[in-house]
């Protein structure tokens, strides 16, 4: 049990990053909805059990050596090699949005400049990614759950204030008819949790594949349906309590931190390190994925590719702004990994129908 939570952790700390802590994700992927958000939050729940599942077993049983060599596993050696290297790529650019949003929770709340808050998180991201992806595991797995059970009370009270207010009936009567503009993840709340699932299967493919190689299979599926589980609740906690103030909020970079500063002034000073944390979980493993698809882990190449790639990662942040960065890189690339997600699926089922042959032969 020790493991399942350290490794649900790992995955909640992988998946919360700045998106879900800082609100912004949440308030383009859930809150746009009203109440069909649950319809969100059980897409994004089946897509994170489904593809998790399919990563962890290409791990286990599928000869495969590295993170990377699971797209060729499922989707062959031309497609493979395409969506490989794409979600890398992909993971990196996501890496830049955990930049990007670690420097305007500071600026936000603390009015330190961009660059300083950029650099921190920059710092410690290409430090910890230097030790391997074990001490990444150990250290974000620890951390998240505390990070998730924060979020989620604060969220939470946040919401039962609202209750009698009549603000999230009114709000959502507002977007509804257009008097509220918000931006919008998709064009419905199916489309939005597919592209919300979409980008975190391609964040998740060299880690859990990874950690299929090196766990106990039953106890890696405990801590995925687990996380998944976990994630959406609190997510849709949190979309609940946002919309309720979504439209002052509607405009703000950093949504939860605004949310934090109503229940108590100075719980905002507070909660702006708790989402600082939260972000530092999600950039490591995805600066990691981006290393240790070129070079060996723990290398000197390894180290010193870290460290170039979490110093571009300081410059493009401090150009695009944070709330356009996530909109562009997460929904577009979202519906690619929906798409990688039902070849997978259907590739799943003919491989696992043909281990099962294989052994009623042997046997």
């Amino acid at each position: 049990m020790k493991r399942v939570i350290i490794l649900s952790g790992a995955f909640l700390a992988f998946l919360i990053g700045s998106g879900v802590a800082t609100g912004q994700e949440i308030m383009q992927y859930y809150s746009p909805y009203g109440y069909k958000m649950a319809g969100t939050a059980i897409t994004i729940a089946v897509i994170l059990i489904i593809a998790n599942f399919g990563f962890a077993y290409a791990g286990k049983h599928g000869g495969i050596t590295k993170g990377c060599e699971v797209f060729s596993y499922y989707c062959g050696p031309v497609a493979g090699k395409a969506f490989d290297i794409f979600s890398v790529f992909f993971c990196y650019m996501s890496y830049i949005v955990m930049v990007s949003g670690a420097s305007s929770t500071l600026n936000e709340q603390y009015k330190l400049p961009l660059f300083a808050g950029a650099i921190i998180i920059v710092a410690l991201a290409a430090v910890t990614v230097i030790f391997g992806l074990n001490s990444i595991v150990d250290i974000i797995g620890k951390i998240a759950p505390v990070l998730v059970t924060l979020i989620f009370i604060v969220a939470l009270i946040s919401l039962i204030g609202s209750i009698g207010t009549g603000s999230i009936t009114r709000n959502i009567a507002a977007i509804d008819n257009g008097t509220l503009q918000v931006t919008k993840a998709g064009k419905n709340w199916f489309l939005s949790g597919a592209s919300d699932g979409g980008f975190c299967i391609l964040w998740l493919a060299g880690f859990t594949t990874v950690l299929g190689m090196n766990e106990d299979f039953k106890t890696l599926m405990k801590a995925n349906v687990l996380s998944s589980i976990v994630l959406v609740v609190v997510n849709s906690v949190i979309g609940l309590s946002i919309l309720a103030k979504i439209d002052i909020v509607g405009t703000y970079q950093i949504p939860n931190l605004y949310i934090a500063s109503q229940l108590w002034a100075p719980l905002a000073y507070i909660f702006g390190v708790l989402i600082f944390a939260a972000i530092y979980t999600t950039a490591c493993p995805l600066l990691w994925t981006a290393s240790v698809r070129f070079t060996k882990e723990k290398t000197a190449k390894f180290k010193i590719l870290t460290l170039i790639l979490a110093a571009i990662g300081f410059v493009v942040a401090l150009y695009v702004p944070f709330n356009v960065l996530m909109h562009y890189v997460y929904v577009i690339n979202g519906y690619l990994g929906f798409i990688v997600l039902g070849i997978m699926i259907i590739r799943m089922i003919i491989v696992m129908r043909n281990n099962k042959k294989d052994k009623a032969v042997k046997a």
